[in-house]
């Protein structure tokens, strides 16, 4: 497969590869062939990246530090100084890292802090949940209330516009934009259709931008109270934007459905009750933190200065939690499922750039001298810096061979210093029970890891290394066909005019079956047959004979009547040499064959009585009809009223007939429907 070299010159640049297993239906040798960005992409990243163009590439490391006692880190600011704050989850703590250590810095008492900034005279402001409060947190890291919003209890966003003097919060459930001066007076600055106005951002030249839930709009705030539609997005929900040089990055999400805090009706009073209640509402601490809907899909859209907006990037398994600007003029966008972030650039080609352990990133600062981001589900700030130092690594998600399998060839390629290694075991992520990491290989060789249902590969990439694909061959073991289900029954006919197929004397059987093919061989059948306490087969098909299909019609006509049982073997030979193949054997039940229709003998009348005997060959007989002179057929009981042998002896009373010649006929129908009939003529004087 010809792939193009990547256009990436810069040393983080990512690389994905894809997945594809040979799906030959034998079970010959097959392999995982991983060459392109979707695949490679599934497995791990260690100062490795994985490009749209599918060729893995040295990327960056990342340094983690917990951040002790916290469980969501939901946002993150840093200094010129590199000292970072991040604002947690659940626990609505600040914490302090300077680089090597992170501590607690600052209480909230909030459930969540939301956003961070530096506001009037360089304050570190904290954006907080319930209660619409926004805090003050000084040096020593006491919090006190900077601003209190009414008519909001989710602050979800800040922006700061230093020429102006003001702070602007967006807000929830009633969908505002505030405005506080130093001072921390607010005031309403917008008022939207929508429930919550989720992120805000300031260009170079002070325009305020919002996203909103709902609609997923795009606004722009030209001044107080008034407001235009940039974009309307796909999905309900923008959570974040980022402004370089008048163009904007935004990111747009489709979830299964929005947060579950529901939008006060606005009241058109202001009574003393309803400010009252409003206030008890908002410091209500026991207030729980809106629901998040589940992980949903995002789009990252750039927006020209011009108002142009392209589509450059799809986030398919997971929504995008934020976006930011690098220097290079390409963008990152975080992830909030599989704990990823993405390099892309303005033409829509992207780069697995990152992938932490963690499911959700929620907070960048990638920008500058000190690039960090925080993540949740294990709250923790991570470092960024250049992969220069030690080796990167790609390793693949757990392999699949469906079943136990012997390793064969492993081959790769690429440019650069790269080594690989394997290793493998019978659970589905590895643990203990797996095998070491095998030694390392630079070029094509057997996989030295034992036998196994599950393989897992390890690429070790030098500095300026490519690795543009890699091939595992492997041969499972052979699985027995198993013959679930073997059925004999007579062929049924419909009838014309009948909605359904009725039973009728038939020499025709059809033989079905259903077998579990567990790794889809071709299979082939033969069948026989034996009385049913006979030992000997005899083969109703003959050795060239190959049949493939699973339903067979047998033809009795020439089998005499009595019990037979059917065999069936299936084999899986067809895909298999001789000595591998597999084989399963199942009889059916017992099936009745009788071909031959019941006699009625010994008809003759007496004493006003039809008497006889209708007699089988294998019985039991199933019904006895008789009629006088073609009138309608009349059921008739044997002498002892119960229809249960192959001999079945008959005396019908008769009715009054009148004098002259008559014909009655006796019907008997055995149970395979076979039907034997007799006439007698007689006069009545």
């Amino acid at each position: 497969m010809m792939r193009s070299q990547s256009t990436w010159t810069i040393p983080f640049a990512t690389c994905c590869l894809c997945l594809a297993s040979s799906q030959a239906r034998a079970v010959g040798t097959r392999s995982f062939v991983l060459d392109s960005a979707e695949s490679l992409s599934e497995g791990e990243l260690e100062g490795a990246a994985v490009d749209s163009t599918g060729i893995v590439v040295r990327g960056v490391d990342t340094t983690r530090t917990a951040l002790p006692d916290a469980s969501v880190a939901s946002c993150i600011l840093t200094d010129e100084r590199g000292i970072s704050f991040v604002g947690t989850a659940k626990e609505g703590k600040i914490y302090r890292f300077d680089g090597k250590t992170a501590s607690l810095f600052a209480e909230t008492e909030a459930l969540m802090v939301t956003a961070l900034t530096r506001g009037p005279g360089g304050a570190l402001l904290a954006a907080t949940l319930p209660g619409g409060k926004i805090l003050r947190v000084d040096a020593k890291g006491k919090a006190t209330e900077f601003a209190s919003l009414e008519d909001a209890d989710y602050v979800w966003a800040l922006a700061y516009d230093s020429r102006k003097q003001a702070l602007y919060a967006g807000t929830g459930p009633n969908g505002k934009i505030f405005q506080i001066d130093a001072r921390g007076n607010a005031t309403e600055h917008l008022d939207t259709e929508a429930e919550h106005i989720m992120t805000l951002a300031l260009d170079e030249r002070g325009t305020l931008y919002a996203g909103t839930s709902n609609d997923a709009l795009l606004l722009r705030v030209r001044s107080r109270g008034k407001s235009e539609v940039v974009y309307d997005f796909e999905g309900n929900e923008i959570t974040s934007i980022a402004i370089r040089d008048g163009a904007l990055a935004v990111a747009a999400n489709l979830f299964p459905k929005a947060p579950s805090s529901k939008k006060k009706a606005k009241k058109k009073t202001n009574g003393k009750d309803d400010q009252e209640k409003s206030g008890s509402n908002r410091n209500n601490k026991k207030t729980a933190l809106p629901t998040r809907p589940k992980p949903g899909k995002g789009q990252l859209w750039h927006i020209e200065a011009n108002g142009r907006a392209t589509r450059i990037f799809d986030a398919t398994k997971g929504h995008i939690t934020a976006v930011s600007w690098n220097t290079d003029d390409t963008i990152f966008a975080a992830t909030g499922k599989d704990g990823q972030v993405y390099r892309v650039r303005t033409d829509g080609s992207h780069a697995l750039w990152i992938d932490v352990d963690e499911r959700q990133v929620l907070g960048l600062a990638l920008a500058g001298k000190y690039p960090r981001f925080v993540t949740g589900d294990g709250a923790a700030i991570y470092q960024v810096r250049a992969g220069t130092g030690n080796d990167g690594y790609w390793i693949s998600k757990p392999l699949d061979a469906s079943f136990h399998a012997r390793w064969g060839q492993l081959s790769f390629r690429g440019a650069g210093p790269i080594r690989v290694q394997t290793r493998s075991g019978n659970t589905e992520k590895p643990d203990d029970t797996w095998s070491e990491w095998s030694s390392p290989v630079t070029k094509a060789g057997p996989i030295r890891s034992a036998a196994a249902r599950f393989l897992q590969l390890r690429a070790q990439l030098g500095t300026n290394a490519r690795l543009f694909a890699i091939t595992a061959h492997y041969l499972p073991r052979n699985q027995a066909p198993i013959i679930a289900t073997l059925s004999v029954a007579p062929k049924r006919t419909k009838k014309k005019g009948k909605s359904k197929a009725e039973p009728s004397p038939t020499t025709k059987y059809t033989v079905s079956w259903k077998v579990a093919n567990a790794d889809g061989d071709a299979l082939r059948y033969r069948l026989a047959y034996r009385p049913e306490k006979a030992t000997r087969l005899r083969p109703l098909l003959r050795e060239y004979e190959i049949l493939t299909k699973s339903t067979f019609e047998w033809d009795t006509e020439n089998v005499p009547d009595g019990f037979y049982v059917v065999s069936l073997d299936a084999s899986d030979e067809l895909d298999n040499p001789a000595g591998r193949h597999e084989t399963h054997h199942r009889l059916s039940e017992p099936v009745l064959i009788d071909n031959h229709a019941p006699q009625v003998r010994d008809l003759r009348v007496v004493e006003g009585k039809l008497v006889g005997r209708a007699v089988d060959s294998m019985g039991p007989l199933r019904e006895l009809r008789y009629r006088i002179d073609q009138d309608h057929w009349r059921p008739a009981y044997p002498e002892d009223d119960m229809l249960d042998t192959a001999v079945e002896r008959f005396s019908i009373p008769l009715p009054t007939l009148p004098p002259g010649v008559h014909v009655v006929s006796v019907r008997a129908v055995d149970a395979r429907h076979n039907v034997g009939t007799a006439e007698l003529e007689f006069t009545v004087r």
